[in-house]
């Protein structure tokens, strides 16, 4: 059985101009990603298989695999194209929000990551409107199928670090 996705240590640094902060987070025990990893090509049942699909490539979009054909394609809506449903299997790569709260413990910078898949991380965090010297918490809070796995908060103070 492999390990569990957990955060082994989430660094904080702010940078000297006091209104950046870095943040760097290691992640242990995510599923393999990438080549050599497995198949990364995602099929979902009620979409048609690329064998299914009439197709005809286009040099303008070489990132695009398959068009299909139809003689109403400039009038295609989002209806043309199904979505996934509730049938499709979970992710097993945690989403992390990073976050600095404030010392009233309010949230004053954050961002969210979907489907997290790197071991580490080193993201920068902004502060609108910054207090030199006060005590800030740096948190780290991992989230698989919508269940909180793990929190993490490191208090820091907002001075240049030596």
């Amino acid at each position: 059985m492999p390990d569990p996705v957990r955060i082994e240590s989430l660094i904080v640094k702010p940078y000297a101009d006091l209104r950046r902060v870095s943040l760097t987070l290691h992640v242990s025990g995510l599923p393999a990603y990438g080549p050599g990893a497995g198949s990364n090509l995602l099929h979902f049942p009620d979409m048609p298989k690329p064998s299914e699909v009439q197709s005809t490539p286009s040099p303008t979009s070489p990132n695009v695999d398959v068009f299909l054909d139809s003689r109403e394609s400039e009038r295609a809506t989002a209806e043309d194209f199904p979505t996934p449903g509730d049938d499709r299997p979970p992710s097993p790569y945690p989403d992390v929000t990073l976050s600095i709260l404030d010392q009233a413990g309010n949230e004053i910078a954050t961002t969210f990551i979907v489907e997290h898949k790197e071991p580490e991380l080193d993201f920068t965090l902004h502060l609108r409107t910054p207090e030199p010297g006060a005590t800030y918490t740096a948190r780290a809070e991992l989230v698989i199928n919508d269940a909180v796995i793990q929190t993490v908060q490191v208090p820091f103070e907002l001075k240049e670090m030596g």
